[in-house]
């Protein structure tokens, strides 16, 4: 465990080398990991993984030391506001700035504390924050970031889209490709402003990831994942199948094997073979043991409750439960979902920590 001393400590302030405050998801290059320290406005680097609770970071990238953790307005190279996802790829790093509507990509990873970002997308330059604007280049809540296959997707989620880039930028400002969840690049509303999903929208997607074959989008405000079978090519491209749903016009919010709570569903990741989502408002990490291939496919494990109707987190105040203080077993709005040889780490946000279970 990552961020506490302990399973059963919950602490989130001051800012140190050793503590998170609601972090986001993580990423893992060679043997470096890097954490989403979202509340701190940084992101914490660790030469190697932990293999011990409460480990140091080696370097911090967003603030000049370990223990600042204040906002720069206006934004800079070296800065971030609420940032959520990371994702690496070829020796890069990308950081989704959110509330500064922008992607800041790094073209070598960083090492060393307070390294400044080489390119910017969603704004013109390193000192402007996004203005919102509905267009190809515009990112409103950029919220979620993969990379594949020299493929970039980001997810646009105040937008209500997925923004795809078929070879990584190298500029700033640089226009998306491909728009999915909008039939253009000049619509943004929240599922082409119908009453109902269909297998073409979105609203208020989260995260995205993808293996460079297929396409996986956690769309929180429809309570479902969608996946799409090949990479899209086209915009507006309907998806091929969805979790958390049976048919794509559905949109029902449960604590079930097969269903999450509207609004929740924040994350998702594959090594190839596992399925992994976290179910932030049902306070679990579901797991499909084979990649799903029908809709509504029932997840074969559940992780931060004893079964897949309780929904109770350990420090739920969103939903008014009283939660009693973080175990080992137990999650708190768990945002972020990553995968790396035989373990599995946990963006337990609510708790403040990053949680690694080691498979099988």
């Amino acid at each position: 465990m990552i961020g506490q001393p302990d399973f059963a400590t919950r602490t989130n302030t001051p800012a140190t080398r050793e503590r998170l405050n609601q972090p986001g998801p993580v990423t893992i290059s060679g043997n470096k990991l890097y954490i989403s320290d979202s509340r701190n406005h940084r992101i914490l680097g660790y030469h190697q993984i932990p293999a011990t609770n409460g480990v140091t970071a080696d370097f911090v990238i967003g603030q000049p030391d370990f223990i600042s953790s204040g906002l720069v307005n206006p934004p800079t190279a070296t800065s971030f506001s609420s940032l959520w996802s990371v994702a690496s790829s070829n020796e890069k790093l990308f950081a989704a700035d959110v509330s500064n509507n922008r992607l800041l990509i790094y073209n070598s990873l960083p090492a060393t504390t307070n390294v400044s970002a080489d390119v910017v997308l969603g704004v013109s330059n390193f000192t402007t924050i996004g203005n919102t604007a509905c267009s190809n280049s515009d990112l409103f809540g950029s919220e979620g970031v993969s990379v594949a296959n020299g493929k970039l997707f980001v997810s646009d989620e105040t937008h209500h889209r997925i923004l795809i880039w078929n070879t990584i930028p190298t500029s700033h400002y640089t226009p998306a490709d491909i728009v999915l969840g909008q039939a253009d690049f000049t619509s943004c509303t929240a599922n082409r402003g119908g009453p109902t999903p269909t297998a073409s929208t979105l609203s208020t997607p989260g995260g995205v990831w993808s293996d460079g074959t297929r396409l996986f989008v956690a769309d929180s405000n429809n309570a479902r994942v969608l996946i799409w079978n090949t990479i899209p090519t086209t915009n507006g491209q309907p998806a091929d199948l969805v979790l958390g749903q049976t048919s794509m016009e559905s949109a029902v919010s449960a604590a079930t094997s097969s269903n999450f709570l509207i609004g929740g569903v924040y994350n998702v990741f594959s090594n190839g073979t596992q399925l992994i989502v976290g179910d932030g408002y049902n306070h679990r990490v579901l797991i499909w043991d084979s990649l799903p291939t029908v809709n509504g496919q029932s997840a074969d494990k559940v992780l931060g409750q004893s079964n897949f109707t309780n929904n109770a987190g350990n420090d739920d105040t969103q939903i008014g439960v009283a939660g009693a203080s973080p175990t080992a077993r137990t999650l708190a709005y768990p945002y972020g979902v990553y995968m790396v040889g035989n373990q599995l780490l946990v963006s337990d946000h609510d708790n403040s920590r990053i949680l690694i279970f080691k498979g099988k």
